[in-house]
């Protein structure tokens, strides 16, 4: 086992109000990360795309239009680690993105979510404006 190496990947649905380069931005400040650079999809519907190569990850950040399945989240962010071509295809791929949803509310500032297994439900990580405290609820999904 232990010569085996395992990529990771996570997927992180964001709720913001702005445009993409201001959460960029603002992701770019609490993660201490460079700037990124935004270009068009290849692929309709063309729409921008905000990417960044950090720490041996790939990063995608973009707008979702009127998603059905969350409604409340305006933005997405996917990242996997570079050059895992052979972790994909062996299936030794790990799925951070509980952590980095909690991870991204707290350096960011923003309320996130990540999608349990099931697909059906996630959980979001959010600040309470009452508490002052980050915290956490289930979430299921829009049918």
């Amino acid at each position: 086992m232990a010569d085996k190496v395992y990529g990771a990947r996570t997927k992180v649905f964001i709720q913001f109000e702005g445009t993409l380069q201001d959460l960029g931005t603002k992701m770019e400040k609490g993660l201490n990360i460079s700037t990124l650079r935004y270009e068009n999809m290849e692929d309709e519907p063309y729409d921008l795309v905000g990417y960044a190569e950090v720490l041996g990850f790939e990063v995608e950040l973009r707008s979702m239009q009127n998603s059905d399945k969350w409604p409340d989240y305006q933005f997405l962010l996917e990242a996997t680690t570079t050059d895992s071509f052979q972790e994909v295809f062996n299936d030794r791929m790990f799925d951070i993105s509980l952590w980095m949803a909690r991870y991204l509310s707290l350096t960011c500032e923003v309320t996130t979510l990540a999608e349990n297994l099931n697909n059906q439900t996630g959980q979001s990580f959010y600040l309470n404006k009452t508490t002052s405290k980050r915290e956490s609820s289930s979430v299921e999904a829009k049918k």
